[in-house]
């Protein structure tokens, strides 16, 4: 039997991360949220069910097969909660459905029919679930990493337990830097760069081609982002493709010490935290000073400049505090960003980053 990893409804909760890719796309770990679920149904075949414009393998409708829910939070007990083989049946948790066997009939029917079986399987509502998960699953993750590569570090560098620091191939540490994981496990992957006079304080994920510096803590930054110079970023969620200028800073504390209220889709939602750093999608690039809220939600594309502390929530393709990004200048841009890597903006990207950007008028 096919397994189908889709994402439902739930995926607008992590708007904007989830505009340019599937909820079971986003890294908590080392990992993304699909990953984690193939490596548990390693013999089964994989398919993929997402929104109309994300590019990958999708199904364009629902047939048979074990379907599970995308925001599943996956651990080693899920193949005996929901195994791959059985009846046509609903999987619930917390209210919410965790996954659906459809065998005899297609997906509708037994989401619409089936008797509602109760799992115990964690499911991610919002993103700062994320962050407060990344330690716990970076530590699961590393279980599964097969081998190491060369790693270029400097005689100065300071490890702090390194048992819990764990370095993917080419790396590159440079001179009197600190990687402090007393309090939290600390991933670094494949080809990032961390500058010199770098802090970094678990838990933390840094995906594969970064370039970091200055103090950084307790975040996720998922893949060919720069935070190159000082500044501090703290509890926050970063996407790929984005360029944190010198001397940008976030705050992950409020005055008061109060938990942090996050706007998502237009209304502001408690997230029970005392610390909750920024959201920033994917693309996005800041001004050199930018100082960034607690809290603050950050859209794709967005070019955030003008000095002063950040909006709770800035637009996508905002340019400045008040101007719009005009799409051709953006995806001029990417373009040249992408190449500096050795990447591409092909033609399938290029697509979904225009429909993001009707998405968003």
């Amino acid at each position: 039997m096919n397994i189908i990893i889709y994402e439902d409804e739930g995926y607008k909760n992590f708007l904007p991360l989830t505009w340019t890719r599937p909820v079971y796309d986003l890294r908590c770990g080392i990992n993304t949220l699909a990953e984690k679920i193939i490596r548990l149904y390693s013999n089964a075949k994989i398919d993929y069910s997402c929104r109309y414009y994300l590019p990958g393998k999708k199904l364009m409708k629902f047939e048979k097969g074990l379907f599970v829910n995308g925001r599943i939070l996956a651990h080693p007990r899920l193949v005996k909660e929901i195994p791959l083989k059985g009846p046509d049946e609903v999987f619930v948790s917390g209210g919410e459905i965790v996954a659906i066997r459809a065998v005899s009939k297609n997906f509708d029917e037994v989401r619409r029919k089936a008797k509602a079986r109760k799992v115990k399987v964690r499911v991610l509502k919002y993103p700062w679930e994320l962050i407060t998960e990344n330690g716990e699953q970076i530590i699961e993750d590393r279980r599964y990493l097969r081998g190491k590569g060369k790693v270029t570090r400097d005689r100065s560098v300071v490890i702090n337990n390194p048992k819990d620091v764990i370095i993917d191939a080419g790396v590159e540490i440079e001179a009197n830097s600190v990687i402090d994981a007393r309090h939290g496990p600390v991933y670094i992957g494949k080809g990032t760069i961390i500058r010199p006079l770098t802090y970094l304080k678990g838990p933390l994920s840094i995906g594969p081609m970064c370039r970091i510096g200055g103090e950084v803590g307790e975040s996720i930054f998922h893949g060919y982002s720069n935070k190159q110079h000082y500044g501090f970023i703290g509890h926050s969620y970063i996407g790929e493709w984005v360029n944190l200028g010198a001397g940008t800073t976030n705050s992950d504390l409020k005055n008061n010490y109060s938990t942090v209220k996050v706007t998502m889709g237009g209304k502001q939602i408690d997230s029970g935290e005392k610390f909750v750093g920024g959201f920033i999608a994917d693309h996005v690039k800041t001004g050199i000073g930018t100082l960034i809220t607690t809290g603050a939600v950050i859209g794709v594309g967005a070019n955030v400049f003008g000095g002063g502390v950040s909006p709770k929530a800035i637009p996508s393709f905002s340019w400045g505090p008040k101007a719009k990004y005009r799409l051709k200048e953006f995806l001029e841009t990417t373009t040249i960003i992408m190449q500096r890597r050795g990447k591409t903006l092909n033609k399938q990207e290029a697509k979904m980053l225009e429909t993001v950007y009707n998405l968003n008028q």
